[in-house]
């Protein structure tokens, strides 16, 4: 791949992903937001730890398990810390754990507003090659964000691609969520090309 012209970009995201889930106030299906802030309940040297979401109609809660009936003791010191404090880090650490959310509410919404921070590419440049930071997974697709980096299409995007334009590392499908560390170079007149 060529390294000629290597921009990278940060995909920052603005919010934690809504779930949905049966609120016990309202008595159906409803959209919950991360509250930001952990319970911990501690019982001589056992604790649970939930992460709080509330109901955006009534303010009504749910308990996310992080940690249940866990011995203190195996637990490391900082991030205990962490839970009490309500570290913002560790909290979107655990928000942003789909699969997980997934297997424990009714859907999780992970269409969420994002900043894409980075260089504006000359169109002029061949060859250019954008390195993507992402620090957490979200489900943005890489065929959506190619498109608003370059200003085009996705059906344009689709065209680079299988002409051997769009060259992504690893090679994986156009199609796959954005993950972190990926490479994307686009080779040649790219701007030239119908689409």
């Amino acid at each position: 791949m060529s390294f000629n012209n290597l921009f990278t970009y940060e995909i920052i995201a603005q919010e934690t992903p809504y779930i949905k889930r049966n609120c016990s106030k309202c008595k159906t299906n409803r959209e919950f937001y991360c509250s930001e802030k952990f319970r911990v309940n501690a019982n001589q040297k056992i604790v649970d730890i939930w992460l709080i979401y509330n109901c955006i109609h009534c303010e009504g809660t749910w308990n996310y398990p992080i940690l249940s009936r866990v011995n203190i003791n195996k637990i490391d010191s900082m991030l205990i810390q962490k839970f009490m404090n309500n570290d913002k880090e560790t909290i979107w650490y655990y928000a942003f754990q789909i699969n997980k959310l997934r297997k424990l509410c009714n859907d999780v919404n992970t269409d969420i507003r994002y900043e894409l921070r980075k260089e504006k590419l000359d169109s002029l440049f061949n060859d250019v090659t954008i390195k993507l930071c992402c620090k957490y997974d979200f489900g943005l697709r890489i065929d959506k964000l190619i498109a608003e980096i370059f200003g085009i299409s996705r059906s344009k995007v689709n065209k680079l691609s299988q002409n051997g334009t769009i060259l992504l590392n690893p090679n994986i499908n156009m199609k796959s969520k954005v993950i972190d560390d990926l490479q994307i170079t686009v080779i040649g007149d790219w701007y030239k090309v119908e689409g």
